[in-house]
Parts: C-alpha cells; sequence; structure tokens
C-alpha cells in the first residue's frame, strides 16, 4: 500500500498538474472529492488511470477506426477539402469585385469631374453667346 505522499505524486504526474486546483479543473470527477482524505487519493488514482485507458483505447482505435468510418472520415475530409477551396475561391473573388467596384468609384468621379467642366463650358458659351448678341 502506498503512503500518502507517494499516492499524491502517482496522481499529480499520471495527470500532469502539480497542483490539486489543477487536478480539479483538469478532472471534472474529483472536484467533488475531499483531497485531505487518502481515500479521496485513491480514487482519485482510479479515475486519472480509467480516463487515461479510455484516451489510449480512443487513440488506437482512430489509427484504425471500422471500415465504414474510414469511409465516413473519408468523406468528411474530401468536404473539408472542397470547403476550403470553395472558400479561397470566395475569397478572391470578393477581392475582384472590390477591385471592379473602386474602379467603378474612380470612373464615376472622373466622369463627375468632366461633367461638371462641360457644365461650365457651356454656361461659358452661353455668357459669350449672350453678350455678342447684346453687342
Amino acid at each position: 500500500m502506498m503512503k500518502l505522499q507517494e499516492l499524491k505524486a502517482k496522481v499529480y504526474e499520471l495527470a500532469e498538474v502539480s497542483t490539486t486546483l489543477q487536478l480539479k479543473a483538469k478532472y471534472e470527477a474529483i472536484q467533488t472529492l475531499d483531497m485531505r482524505r487518502k481515500a479521496a487519493w485513491e480514487q482519485a488514482l482510479v479515475i486519472v488511470q480509467e480516463q487515461q485507458e479510455q484516451q489510449s483505447e480512443f487513440a488506437q482505435w482512430l489509427e484504425n477506426p471500422p471500415e465504414e468510418y474510414k469511409t465516413l472520415f473519408a468523406e468528411i475530409t474530401e468536404a473539408s477539402q472542397k470547403y476550403d477551396r470553395k472558400s479561397a475561391e470566395t475569397r478572391q473573388l470578393a477581392q475582384e469585385v472590390l477591385s471592379i467596384a473602386n474602379n467603378l468609384e474612380e470612373l464615376a468621379e472622373d466622369c463627375q469631374d468632366e461633367a461638371e467642366q462641360l457644365e461650365r463650358e457651356v454656361r461659358r458659351t452661353i455668357q459669350i453667346s449672350e453678350r455678342a448678341n447684346l453687342n
């Protein structure tokens, strides 16, 4: 049977934490345990070991899932890649639209300037014509 200090050290090492606060934050099932008692540390050790075992089993399963999941994962990966490509295309198109809008705005400003210039020239021409008619 382990001493309390050995038990604590083992739990901290397995959980990769250094305080009770960190331990309780990382493992919800440990939050309600009274860590002043040796029995709580024994329960914590079991909880940490079980969760690590589950994580290990899941990692092994992920490395070699059943065929139906391999197909599903491949479809998900393909859909994700297609989304990424379409998203990149959309961003490119948005940049092009923005560029076209900026060019149109510049063109509109140029046309407005030309229209104002023509309007001034027409007024001058009218004034000159009116003066000529008065003479």
